[in-house]
């Protein structure tokens, strides 16, 4: 709600505001490293090896979320390709 809202009081001034929030990035993030991921993985009560598939079964596309796919995204709304975009959340 706080991209809605920004995006609401930016309009007049025309400030878009988006917003990139992604699921567990797995691959190529250092997060996931060591204690962390244990962490994790401990709290959903399995081994390390089976995080990407529980993160991917959590999507409705069932599809693992890669680093370059949030770049993309950011890519999207920082580009002329969105002037037209505010409030969005992805």
């Amino acid at each position: 709600h706080l991209a809605r809202c920004l995006a609401l009081e930016g309009a007049e001034a025309q400030i878009r505001v988006n917003v990139v929030n992604p699921d567990a990035v797995l691959r190529g993030s250092k997060i996931w490293t060591g204690e962390w991921k244990e962490q994790r993985a401990a709290a959903y009560k399995m081994s390390t090896d089976d995080l990407e598939e529980h993160y991917r079964s959590r999507s409705m596309l069932k599809r693992s979320v890669f680093p370059e796919d949030i770049a993309e995204a950011i890519y999207f709304f920082a580009s002329d390709m969105s002037a037209k975009s505010t409030g969005n959340i992805v």
